[in-house]
This record gives C-alpha cells, sequence and structure tokens, in this order.
C-alpha cells in the first residue's frame, strides 16, 4: 500500500467523508479489524506504525478484558525490549480440554490496550455490538448442544441453552426474530441430561443415551418446542444489545462513539432504526462496493486476504472507482 501511495486514513478523516463530504487525499483506505482480537495490538498496530497507516479495530465491547497491563507487541521485539516468546500466543486459540477435546480460548484486547492504541493516534476502537450474538430462529434442528470442540468464536445464542438442548437454527441477532424453545421442553431435557459439564460429557458418550434424548425430543409436536419473540422483547434486545456497546465503549474510553460495524454484516431496518435511536451515525456492512461522500448509512468494505500485494492494489484501484466497483462487486455476489 505504502510503494502504492496509499495511506490509511483514521476513522475521524473517514467519518466527516461519510457524513458531512469531506474531501479525502487521493488514495486515502480505512483499514479496519473486526471483533477486537489481540492480534490487532501484538501485530497490526506496530505494522500500521511502521508504514504510516492509521486502522480501526470494531470490537465486540463485552469481551474486551477488563483488568490486565498492557502486554508487549512486535514493537518491543524489533526495538529489543523483550523476546519473541515474551508475546502472547495470539495464533494458538485452541487448547487442550481435560475431557479430550479442544476448546477454543480467543484472546481480546483489555480497556488499558485499548485506551493505549487511541492514545497512539494510530488506531481507534469503535462498536462492534456487545456480544456478537446470534438466536434460534426456527423449530428445524440439527443435532444437541453438547460439551465438544467449538470451532466458531461467536457461536453463542442470545438464549438458555441447556446441555441436551436441540441445536435449532441460528442466525445473527441484530437481523432476525428470536425463535425461543419452549419451558416445557428446556425441562424435560434439563431433567435427563445432567447440566454438569463432565457429567453431561459422559452421558453423550453412550449412544443410548442420546437415541433417549432424540426420542424426547421427538415426543414434541413443532408446536410445542417454542414460539417466537414479540414484538417488544425482540426490539428491547436489539436495543440492549446497541445501547450497551456504545455505552462502555464511551464510559471506558471517555469520548463519543459514533460508528458501529454490524456483526457479520447482517441487520434489519428494524435494527438500524434502534441503532440511530441510540445515537449511531456510520454503519459499516461486509458488502463488497464503491463508497461515495456523504453514504453513512451503508459503508462497503472487502475482505484483504492472504496473497499478494498485486491482489490488494488491483482491489483498491477497483474499489476506489464507483462504476467499476458496483460491476466487480456484483461479479462476486
Amino acid at each position: 500500500m505504502r510503494r502504492g501511495g496509499w495511506r490509511g486514513v483514521g476513522l475521524e478523516e473517514a467519518e466527516a467523508f461519510f457524513l458531512r463530504g469531506t474531501p479525502l487525499p487521493p488514495k486515502s483506505v480505512l483499514i479496519t479489524f473486526d471483533d477486537g482480537f489481540l492480534d490487532n495490538h501484538v501485530h497490526a498496530l506496530p505494522i500500521l506504525e511502521q508504514y504510516g497507516h492509521k486502522g480501526t479495530v470494531f470490537a465486540v465491547a463485552g469481551k474486551l478484558e477488563t483488568a490486565g497491563d498492557v502486554r508487549p507487541t512486535m514493537a518491543d521485539v524489533r526495538n529489543g525490549r523483550c523476546m519473541p516468546d515474551a508475546l502472547p500466543r495470539v495464533d494458538a486459540p485452541y487448547v487442550p480440554h481435560r475431557l479430550g477435546f479442544e476448546e477454543r480460548q480467543d484472546m481480546f484486547l483489555n480497556w488499558n490496550e485499548a485506551r493505549a492504541m487511541e492514545q497512539s493516534g494510530i488506531m481507534r476502537v469503535a462498536s462492534h455490538s456487545m456480544w456478537h450474538r446470534t438466536v434460534f430462529v426456527s423449530p428445524e434442528y440439527d443435532g444437541f448442544h453438547k460439551p465438544e470442540k467449538r470451532t466458531r468464536t461467536f457461536d453463542r445464542v442470545d438464549a438458555e441453552v441447556v446441555w441436551g438442548l436441540p441445536r435449532f437454527k441460528a442466525r445473527p441477532r441484530l437481523a432476525n426474530r428470536a425463535f425461543v424453545p419452549s419451558a416445557a421442553l428446556t425441562e424435560a431435557v434439563r431433567a435427563l441430561v445432567p447440566q454438569d459439564k463432565d457429567a453431561a460429557f459422559a452421558f453423550f458418550k453412550d449412544p443410548a443415551n442420546e437415541e433417549r434424548l432424540a426420542a424426547l425430543v421427538r415426543g414434541f409436536a413443532p408446536e410445542y418446542l417454542g414460539g417466537y419473540e414479540d414484538d417488544r422483547t425482540m426490539e428491547h434486545a436489539i436495543r440492549r444489545e446497541l445501547a450497551e456497546s456504545k455505552e462502555l465503549l464511551e464510559r471506558k474510553l471517555g469520548r463519543p462513539e459514533n460508528a458501529l460495524c454490524w456483526p457479520w454484516g447482517a441487520f434489519s431496518p428494524l435494527a438500524l432504526r434502534i441503532a440511530k435511536e441510540v445515537g449511531y451515525t456510520v454503519f459499516f456492512t461486509t458488502a463488497m462496493g464503491s463508497n461515495p461522500a456523504g453514504q453513512a448509512e451503508h459503508i462497503h468494505r472487502f475482505k484483504a486476504k492472504d496473497k499478494s500485494g498485486a491482489w490488494l492494489s488491483l482491489r483498491l484501484h477497483l474499489y476506489s472507482r464507483p462504476w467499476l466497483a458496483g460491476l466487480y462487486a456484483s461479479m462476486r455476489i
């Protein structure tokens, strides 16, 4: 990017462009990192500083660690302040669990690191919701919730999930009405499946137990498996998810927060209305396309992949030209 004359700009500059049409220099790019993982501090921050760019972390506010000192970065290694093996192992999220499977334990920024990143003037921390959760969306299910390896970071459902509950189809919270398992189903499952993690793991080791559970669930007619949340409940849940993230970021970082990046890029008209009501003014998606001035409600982005500099340079040129960006994005859908 630097060799090609591109510059990573700060979120404040980008917001002025999207909200008020304030011009940006040619070849300006907004470099964003989703979720708030610790590697944004350990690796990304020093690289941005080295090459004269700025960046933005869209953090899942509830995941940021509440305590802890500022941990070392690659800049500390380069400057001789620590050895490479002193860096946090941000590239090794899976750790062995005593029950025999691997457990995912992602490392997130802490609030001291978020403040230090902002004080550096290089990285801004903005909102990516409070918890980045999903909801059940239908009575269709595939298997059961059991102690096992987690392959995804954000797989938590905004509902009471007991061991043995059917694994109902799930989708992003901010774009969907929740299907809520019935109290009768939840209590019947709880009565059959031990809720201690070790005991639940042992329960599912016996195929006969899983068949007993399957028979129990099959005994519920579809309409008794659960029902859908009402409008008031859905609106309250969405408002809480968006307002709590904004309030926490503002309180911890000591400044207003206006930018929101939708989890998975998914949102509904209701979520957009509520987001505006709680005070967000700039909205980032995962859709590809161009970004003209004054278009703050639906900002496009594209993923930077582990490919060559030529690959990245070509896409920067494509997405900085509106008609080419629209054509290319339509071809990629």
